[in-house]
């Protein structure tokens, strides 16, 4: 099995109302970061982000937006929360985190 595979399965096992875990969290564009109503699939461990559905079908030129889209318009203003998960590192059952050894230690 693929390690993006072992890390989303063991992290959805441990942590299974944080969502879906990806490998590689960082946008594929940098100046396009992942964002709430963002529609895509997961390929190796990443998300890949064809559309937006929250926004209007003008601001979107460059996306993969489907023909007969139309935007999602949310039915209450507070559809969105915002929290922060803890300072704890995030990782598979059985993988402890060690702290990196000092490899420019002069000595």
């Amino acid at each position: 099995m693929a390690d993006y595979n072992i890390f989303r399965e063991e992290l959805g096992i441990r942590f299974p109302a944080h969502g879906h875990a990806l490998w590689d969290p960082s946008p594929r564009k940098p100046d396009r970061p992942v964002k709430v109503g963002d529609v895509g699939f997961v390929r190796r461990g990443k998300f890949h982000s064809l559309f937006n559905a929250l926004h209007p079908r003008s601001e979107q030129a460059d996306r993969d937006v489907p023909e007969d889209y139309e935007q999602l318009v949310p039915r209450s203003s507070d559809h969105i929360t915002e929290s922060s998960l803890n300072s704890g590192h995030y990782c598979s059952i059985g993988v402890d985190v060690r702290p990196e050894e000092d490899v420019y230690r002069a000595g």
